[in-house]
């Protein structure tokens, strides 16, 4: 498994901290800071700090960005979070439920979702 934390060490400080209930994590490109709630699961913060990271990569300002800049930091988060070659297998053992292949992948449904777009959007090129 990837050690994310160690990626994102790399583009920003993390800071874990309390955030307000509809906040889950964030990017500050004033200050280069990933900011990440304390009440997320293991699971859950894995993959909110891999989309902070694509913030951080870019230097993303401002929260909640246009919707391009959302769906380029969930594609690049599911693609370093998810292997090609377990999410086949998972989609063949769980024939398409996103909630048990997104369990069997330690993502969270919405990076599922993201790789599973990433591959069609890859395909249609």
């Amino acid at each position: 498994m990837i050690d994310v934390e160690a990626i994102a060490c790399k583009w920003a400080k993390v800071y874990e901290l309390p955030l307000s209930s509809n906040l889950e994590g964030g990017y500050d490109a004033t200050s280069n800071r990933i900011l990440i709630s304390d009440r997320l699961t293991p699971i859950q913060r894995r993959c909110v700090l891999a989309h902070e990271i694509s913030h951080a990569r870019h230097r993303d300002v401002g929260c909640k960005c246009d919707s391009a800049t959302e769906r380029r930091a969930d594609m690049e988060a599911a693609r370093m979070l998810v292997n090609q070659l377990e999410y086949q297998s998972a989609e063949i053992i769980f024939d398409g439920d996103e909630y048990a292949i997104a369990r069997e992948l330690n993502v969270m449904p919405w990076i599922f979702r993201a790789y599973k777009q990433w591959l069609h959007d890859s395909v249609a090129v």
